[in-house]
């Protein structure tokens, strides 16, 4: 879900433009992006360095540190994103306000304190989706990215009406699943706005590769990442007509292709060229 800045080498930029949606969104912390595009250290073969240890445990299972100690998710500064095991210090359960207390928080076992205010010092505790990738809390979805080492049960949503809470926005993960998180746009996150994350954007919109936004400062001599808007298909054998994008040279396409499209999300498009 999270992961360091890239660089904006010409295959970034190519991986960006394949792969338009890179990362979950998230609150930053540890001095990671809030979600979106991530470098995650593979390089040009697309196999992580050898001498990067493996993940310490699993977050899908609930047994797999000592007694006294749950597995995490967290930030390593040598080695990136990974799962560890650290001391179970509190016990808040799924919504309840938490912090952070070294690389562990206030909430309880298989839970991650997450959706962190701008000011990262308090957010909420979420359960993490267990070893089938499901949420045993109706109204969630397992919200999956960072390889894998961030599987999150966050709140379902609806990109079209937005309907989370104040101050959070409806974004996509690698696998196209919309959930709730923490918008932390700052003073920008409008059309054409550079983004490294999907909730740097204003909710109603979305982290896409800048190649695809027509805007100025966009593109491959531009901002790698770019907010656009989010858009609603036109149901063409009803006579609607297509919605109006930002960009002169915008239109409305559509989020998924192919058969990837998820039940009740047929209608949500994206402005691009």
């Amino acid at each position: 879900m999270l992961g360091p800045r890239i660089t904006a080498t010409p295959a970034a930029a190519k991986l960006l433009a394949l792969a338009l949606f890179a990362l979950i969104s998230g609150a930053c912390r540890s001095g990671v992006v809030d979600g979106g595009f991530e470098d995650d250290g593979t390089g040009a073969t697309g196999l992580p360095p050898p001498d990067l240890p493996r993940p310490e445990c699993d977050p899908r299972r609930s047994d797999d540190c000592d007694e006294g100690f749950k597995c995490s998710y967290l930030v390593d500064p040598e080695i990136g994103p990974t799962n560890r095991c650290v001391p179970l210090v509190g016990d808040g359960q799924v919504g309840d306000p938490c912090e952070a207390v070294g690389d562990s928080d206030t909430c309880g076992n298989h839970l991650l304190c997450w959706g962190w205010e701008p000011d990262g010092n308090l957010g909420l505790c979420f359960e993490f989706c267990n070893a089938a990738l499901t949420c045993s809390e109706p109204g969630m979805v397992c919200s999956v990215s960072t390889d894998a080492l961030l599987p999150l049960c966050l709140h379902r949503c609806d990109p079209l009406i937005q309907d989370c809470l104040p101050t959070w926005g409806c974004y996509p993960d690698p696998g196209k699943r919309w959930s709730c998180d923490r918008d932390h746009s700052g003073p920008g996150g409008g059309h054409g706005d550079p983004c490294e994350c999907l909730n740097c954007c204003d909710p109603g919109f979305i982290c896409v590769a800048g190649t695809l936004v027509d805007a100025e400062g966009c593109g491959i001599d531009g901002a790698i990442g770019c907010c656009t808007e989010v858009c609603q298909l036109p149901d063409l054998k009803a006579g609607e007509e297509p919605p109006i994008c930002p960009g002169e040279f915008e239109g409305c396409a559509p989020f998924y292709t192919g058969n990837s499209t998820l039940g009740g999300y047929e209608r949500v498009g994206y402005c691009r060229k």
